[in-house]
């Protein structure tokens, strides 16, 4: 029996996992393309359009071949490497078109919904939603906004025969737009899980390094976890705090450095930047404890990574965390609200167990489980349409 053609349109930094990405879709998507590129599959064989965010390369369509059941086709995310410039929503839709008539796939699977506006495609196709309107996307501009928060959702509702988001505050907006959507939730890279963990944990060090993952925005509220920093440093408890991510929004950056200043924490707080996977592993691993204390998310990927190297985590119930707080309090995880003490911290980070942490999270979160999930999906509507022809 022929293998069914799926047609995958992710946004992609690089096809070398890990070495480089540009923020939480980018890493989701490489996890879903590298379990299928390393993944032999007796039903279907996969096509890639890697929408590069930073547009490193012109547009050639070139297929390369990942593996026997993965070829790959990069995607510039906007037309900076060509002669004209055309809006990238009009540049990548045109190009999609293009290659969907090329390729002609039995189903697509994509996570730009916007995509699939002008596509000609006619057969079946599922949609994984990663932001709407506000939720999940930064301010990019009145124009920018006016287009993907209030014109490009009238044209995407009725497109795509299924549609997945990745956490309820995605279901209970579409919901109220009357779109009817599906949870799956996103993976955990199994790099987290099988990393080399610490041999201790906290046990009295002579300093606590607490470590986050954010880009620096005031929706991560970064200054929440500088306020801990400075809670626990004022009560004799001495400890450091590493901040990973890019600044992207430089205003807000600039406004966590004066704090900083303010609170005399220069000495404990460092900004490390943008680092890729492996680097980024490697800071969990000589860090003690993770800190996430954002205002919204989708889902919520840092701080279960850092749940999957053996860390204890002290949060804000947002995303994942806030929907499934129940077993994330059985692993451990401590809440941080306005009332939360120094003595709340230290015991939680004392009594936390690793193991069990690790092994109950990979059982909900690996690749593995998550892809048979979507590919439960794509069988459902490939037969389908064989009946409707």
């Amino acid at each position: 029996m022929l293998k069914k053609h799926i047609a995958l349109i992710m946004p992609l930094s690089t096809y070398d996992w890990g070495s480089n990405n540009c923020g939480g879709v980018d890493s989701v998507c490489q996890m879903f393309a590298e379990y299928l590129v390393n993944q032999d599959d007796a039903n279907f064989r996969f096509t890639i359009i890697g929408l590069d965010p930073q547009s490193k390369t012109p547009f050639t369509g070139d297929v390369i071949r990942l593996s026997d059941n993965v070829d790959f086709i990069w995607l510039p995310a906007s037309s900076k490497q060509s002669k004209f410039k055309i809006p990238s929503i009009i540049w990548q839709n045109w190009h999609v078109r293009k290659l969907l008539k090329i390729l002609n796939p039995d189903l697509v699977h994509t996570h730009f919904w916007s995509v699939l506006i002008g596509s000609g495609f006619r057969g079946k196709s599922v949609v994984t939603v990663h932001s709407y309107k506000k939720i999940g996307r930064h301010n990019f501009g009145f124009f920018n906004n006016f287009l993907y928060e209030k014109i490009i959702p009238q044209f995407t509702r009725h497109l795509g025969d299924k549609k997945f988001v990745v956490g309820d505050i995605l279901k209970q907006a579409l919901t109220k737009n009357n779109i009817k959507a599906n949870i799956i939730y996103n993976p955990i890279d199994d790099s987290f899980f099988n990393s080399p963990k610490q041999s201790q944990l906290i046990e009295h060090p002579r300093e606590i390094k607490f470590i986050t993952c954010a880009l620096i925005n005031p929706k991560k509220n970064i200054e929440q976890s500088i306020d801990i920093i400075h809670m626990l440093n004022q009560n004799g408890i001495a400890c450091r705090l590493d901040i990973v991510g890019s600044k992207s929004n430089k205003e807000y950056a600039q406004q966590l450095e004066r704090k900083i200043e303010a609170l005399q924490l220069e000495n404990s707080v460092t900004f490390l930047g943008r680092k890729n996977k492996y680097e980024l592993i490697e800071l969990y691993n000589n860090a003690n404890c993770g800190i996430f204390t954002s205002k919204e998310e989708t889902f919520g990927l840092v701080p279960l990574e850092i749940l999957a190297m053996g860390l204890p985590l002290v949060c804000t119930e947002v995303g994942i965390l806030a929907e499934q707080k129940e077993f994330f309090q059985s692993i451990g995880v401590l809440y941080i609200t306005e009332s939360t003490t120094v003595d709340e911290i230290t015991a939680s980070l004392n009594k936390f167990d690793r193991e069990l942490s690790v092994k109950k999270l990979k059982e909900l979160f690996n690749t593995s489980q998550i892809i048979k999930q979507y590919k439960a999906v794509y069988n459902e509507l490939v037969f389908k349409a064989e009946r409707e022809q």
